[in-house]
């Protein structure tokens, strides 16, 4: 056997198990075949003897060598004594022959610590003396002992201490126990689980000596002069007739490992407390930044209610200043036709300015009401269009215009760069309007002068127009207003309805208009609109006024009695026909009676008094079919849309007498003046 002393320096530290080459080196120095296991079966180290002995395969890791194949040389015996051990039972010795020579081996198996096994095996004649065997089993206990880092003790049935190895006999260095009780006395044991003191009777070694096993015990105890945290396990030894003779009684030190694990606990606990008081702070966080949006919200809804009611009383105010503009000759001509009523001249130059001025008037209603309804123009209503040459025009019809500028204030110079052809579909009076609107308002930015860059492109599938001046420019606060209505920074000089115009043209054509200004270098407005695959050409539209009048039986719906009047006299004077009613019960009635000369063509309002002008459409499309309808309306046509549907043509008041002329001969109408 080995000198204790030279294991007991090449051990591991306390709490500890040794690495594989300390454990092989401590191997060495036992005199029998030795092998260490790890508690799930595989080998972790083993002695030269051992090698010879056992299966070891020496080009295959140890680790992955189980028990079951490195003691086949001792039959089943050998794992049965370590599966035993594993089990709880204590150390355990049996004798197994080998061949048939008479020579048997000792098999000795006992718990190395928490996590190793050891076996040895020493090879005898049958015939040795039993003397020798106790001896040997002494010593290679006490070497077990001296291996294993925790603290042994064993005891005998008395409860005296009979072998300790060095961790124990350093615990209590200054007065080392005898017997059980001394210790129990030393130690104080406190039982950690149940956080009580631990009784005499119910320590690990007086219940080991009941003949119970007890496993890892937690306790606090005073030793190495300070309090410790073990884990303490008891195992009887039982002779051949199963009676308990002694106890093993093994104590590993815990202490720092109970550290451990409360400063994590400690830690997890901080951990929690802070990752609680970041979700508060995160919902306190989100509740104030939730009333602050819903303030911020509050107020911009404010803002853009005032901004609402602003833009509304300005929409107002230049409804009623044009309107008024347009009623103030209207009322003048109506007074002089009263007192010149017997000069013809007289009063055919009176109704013209009257006609003009309602024209004027109507022409500004028309164009409020597309800026707010900005209903997309009517797939089939429209024409083909070039954008480029629709520029050149538009630069010729404002030629006096910038001559009279340039020689009054500075020069406008004008540089074109316009694709080819820039194809597009819409209203050409509408575009033209627009394009006139944007070079007024480009020459108006440049008091005193500049260039006016007109660009057309296509890019994508847009047809494009772009026309910048180097003029004033806007500010954010005015470029974010320019597309309002009646908004103007011109003062009396200007109508506020340009720009506008110029986005309700767009948006009725399904484009775009887009600002990009700089203050004091200019101003950009670009347009976008579908572009279109190629130019087709208008058939040429006849004047109404050159077209023969057939005369037509004419049903005139209308619930306003001088409307309804005027619009009777007008058709009587081309020589139709006409029955006038007021309200949807008397057209019905008229449609349903069947008279005696059918009726050819029905005009019919759109508010009446008992109903909408629609359903009398619809009406008069299921009992009538063969009538020809128009829809009168004094608000903004609506095309495409299903009310429409079932009406010829809608006119839009006031009327115009061409207009309707044309529709009644079944032709579209003349493009309006005032459009």
């Amino acid at each position: 056997m080995a000198d204790p002393s030279l294991i007991d320096q090449a051990r591991s530290p306390v709490g500890t198990a040794p690495d594989p080459v300390r454990a092989t080196a401590l191997l060495e120095a036992l005199p029998a075949a030795a092998a260490l296991f790890r508690r799930t079966g595989m080998l972790y180290a083993v002695n030269t003897l051992g090698r010879e002995w056992f299966v070891v395969d020496n080009r295959a890791p140890l680790a992955s060598q189980s028990w079951s194949v490195v003691l086949l040389p001792l039959g089943s015996s050998g794992s049965a004594l370590l599966e035993r051990v594993a089990s709880g039972e204590s150390p355990t010795t049996q004798q197994v022959p080998l061949g048939r020579d008479g020579r048997v081996a000792d098999l000795r198996a006992v718990a190395f610590d928490d996590e190793l096994l050891l076996l040895t095996a020493t090879v005898t004649a049958a015939g040795d003396e039993q003397r020798t065997m106790s001896a040997r089993v002494d010593r290679e206990l006490s070497a077990l002992m001296m291996l294993t880092p925790s603290s042994v003790r064993i005891t005998d049935v008395a409860g005296r201490i009979v072998q300790s190895n060095g961790a124990a006999d350093l615990e209590h260095a200054a007065h080392s126990p005898a017997t059980v009780r001394e210790l129990w006395e030393l130690d104080a044991p406190h039982d950690v689980a149940n956080n009580r003191p631990l009784s005499f009777l119910d320590a690990p070694a007086m219940r080991a000596l009941a003949g119970n096993l007890v496993r890892q015990q937690r306790l606090e105890v005073r030793r190495l002069g300070a309090q410790r945290v073990i884990e303490s396990s008891a195992a009887p030894i039982r002779n051949g007739q199963l009676e308990v003779t002694g106890v093993v009684l093994l104590d590993r030190d815990v202490t720092e490992h109970d550290r451990l694990e409360r400063q994590l606990h400690e830690r997890q606990g901080r951990e929690a407390e802070l990752q609680h008081q970041v979700t508060h702070e995160r919902e306190h966080l989100e509740r104030l930044v939730e009333e602050r949006s819903r303030a911020l919200i509050a107020s911009q809804e404010d803002r853009l209610r005032d901004r609402r009611l602003t833009a509304v009383g300005q929409l107002a105010a230049g409804v009623m200043h044009d309107v008024n503009n347009a009623l103030n000759p209207i009322m003048a001509a109506a007074y002089l036709l009263r007192h010149y009523a017997e000069s013809p001249d007289a009063v055919r130059d009176y109704a013209d300015r009257i006609q003009k001025a309602a024209e004027i008037g109507a022409a500004t209603a028309s164009r409020v009401g597309r800026f707010i309804r900005q209903e997309p123009v009517h797939a089939g209503g429209d024409e083909a269009l070039d954008l480029s040459a629709m520029v050149e025009e538009v630069l010729d019809l404002t030629q006096p215009m910038r001559l009279r500028r340039s020689s009054d204030a500075g020069e406008v110079v004008i540089v074109r760069q316009c694709a080819p052809t820039v194809s597009t579909r819409g209203l050409p009076g509408e575009i033209r309007e627009a394009l006139l609107n944007l070079v007024q308002n480009a020459v108006d930015a440049m008091p005193t002068g500049g260039t006016l860059t007109v660009r057309t492109f296509e890019e994508g599938a847009d047809a494009c127009l772009a026309i910048r001046d180097t003029g004033v420019g806007m500010s954010a606060d005015v470029r974010e207003r320019a597309f309002e209505p009646f908004f103007t920074t011109k003062g009396a000089k200007g109508s506020g309805l340009g720009l506008a115009e110029v986005y309700g043209i767009a948006r009725r054509h399904r484009g775009t208009a887009t600002i990009s200004s700089v203050p004091g270098r200019g101003t950009e407005v670009t347009l976008r609109l579908p572009r279109a695959v190629g130019i087709e050409t208008a058939d040429a539209i006849p004047d109404a006024a050159l077209l023969p009048v057939i005369p037509h039986h004419i049903l005139v719906v209308e619930d306003h009695d001088d409307g309804r009047e005027f619009l009777r006299r007008i058709l009587m004077a081309d020589g139709h026909h006409v029955d006038a009613v007021a309200t949807c019960a008397e057209a019905r009635e008229k449609l349903a009676s069947g008279a005696e000369i059918p009726y050819d063509l029905m005009l019919t309002d759109v508010g009446l008094p008992d109903g909408s002008g629609w359903d009398l459409v619809r009406y008069a499309r299921r009992k009538v079919p063969d009538v020809r309808v128009g829809v009168i309306t004094g608000w903004e046509p609506i095309a495409d849309t299903g009310e429409s549907h079932g009406a010829e043509f809608i006119l839009r008041k006031p009327l115009r007498a061409a207009e309707l002329q044309a529709h009644i001969a079944g032709r579209s109408a003349p493009a309006s003046t005032t459009e």
